[in-house]
């Protein structure tokens, strides 16, 4: 016969698998059963997706979380301090809003080159990184590296998709890329460029100390790679099959309202983590030192109380001053994306570029999402027929 403890373990690990194996499901039906205030069974962090306890955490106004990012944590430790992360954010920033003001009008021939017919979200990242692959590595760079990074879109490393051979192989693939890179940082070092507009590697070695390892600043570099294209990507493919799914013709949407609505449905960061620095409550649960929680804003952006027909999509909910819940796609506080509205604009971009003079048709995408970090759409095939004029 099993003892207590044995049940309660056999239980934890039960709960702790279904989460991995559906995050999105297994916090839905926690939020149903539980309340907007719970435990996630892997790490025993506690899940917040009440709107003001929410903004509690992620503005820190009274000083209980600690004031780092675990976006900047590489392996060797997170970068620091705070003033070069903030400085990489702005360098970074500034690099994607110069290139997209001086090449937007490439988009439309960026989508004709994903073909009449093509596969979904594959097709979506493709296309974002065609269009900043100048500015994500500048021409002069090594050929050799420009080709590997390629290669680390093509084959989807970007979302980390399971399956262990498959992600044995990314890995490895992902290893070969950290040295690559950082051996084009230590050569940038040698043979520094004067003046000249550069690309986001000079960005980010622009913005850390000279004795920064390189092998940090490729990391860094690689996370801000990732964060460019896979999310941008994802973003338009969810308003595509969102569209098709709940019957909204995009031609009489505008694009902004479609891809916030993408967004709200399926925000960029999904699941936000803070480690508790002092003892305090949320939600009438005493959270203690070394602790942590994670704001759920998946929940967030999905409860019926804040948004009408929130499980629905409705581009037009965003066109008048409508009843709006808590609206946090990309974070909120002092660590919100600082690529957000860039990124937005992007994605609003590329979703018109695809939209424009033609008629879609969506195959598949029936599955349930990938969540790695970001939340994946299930693959799915699109269709773009020109409207002859």
């Amino acid at each position: 016969m099993a003892t207590t403890g044995e049940s309660d373990r056999t239980a934890s690990g039960g709960a702790a698998r279904r989460y991995r194996r559906d995050p999105l499901g297994f916090v839905e039906r926690a939020a149903r059963e539980h309340g907007p205030v719970f435990r996630l069974p892997d790490d025993g962090s506690l899940c917040v997706a009440d709107p003001v306890e929410a903004l509690r955490v992620l503005h820190n106004e009274e000083g209980h979380y600690d004031e780092v990012s675990d976006f900047f944590h590489v392996r060797g430790g997170r970068l620091g301090p705070r003033e070069t992360q903030v400085a990489i954010g702005r360098a970074a920033r500034a690099t994607v809003r110069a290139h997209l003001a001086a090449h937007r009008e490439r988009l439309p021939a960026v989508v004709a080159g994903l073909g009449e017919v093509s596969e979904w979200p594959s097709a979506g990242r493709a296309a974002v990184h065609r269009f900043l692959a100048g500015m994500l590595l500048r021409p002069d760079s090594s050929p050799a590296l420009r080709e590997l990074m390629a290669r680390v879109v093509e084959r989807d490393v970007l979302i980390r998709p399971g399956g262990r051979l498959a992600r044995v192989a990314r890995t490895a693939l992902w290893v070969r890329v950290v040295r690559a890179v950082a051996g084009e940082v230590r050569a940038r070092r040698i043979r520094a460029r004067p003046g000249g507009t550069g690309d986001l590697l000079d960005a980010v070695l622009g913005s850390t100390p000279p004795d920064t390892p390189a092998a940090q600043v490729a990391q860094v570099y690689l996370l801000l790679f990732r964060t460019s294209v896979a999310p941008v990507g994802h973003v338009v493919a969810w308003a595509l099959l969102a569209a098709a799914t709940h019957g909204v013709d995009l031609a009489d949407v505008p694009a902004d309202s479609a891809v916030r609505e993408s967004l709200r449905l399926w925000p960029v960061a999904w699941l936000l983590g803070r480690p508790v620095h002092r003892a305090h409550r949320i939600g009438g649960v005493r959270l203690e030192p070394g602790e942590s929680v994670s704001v759920c804003v998946y929940l967030l952006h999905r409860d019926d109380r804040h948004w009408p027909q929130a499980a629905r999509f409705r581009p037009g909910r965003w066109d008048g001053p409508g009843p709006r819940g808590a609206y946090l796609p990309f974070g909120g506080g002092p660590f919100t994306c600082a690529g957000a509205a860039v990124a937005q604009t992007l994605a609003t971009g590329l979703l018109t570029a695809v939209t424009d003079g033609a008629r879609l048709e969506v195959r598949g995408g029936h599955g349930r999402p990938h969540v790695a970090g970001i939340i994946t759409p299930p693959p799915f095939q699109l269709r773009r027929t020109p409207i002859r004029p």
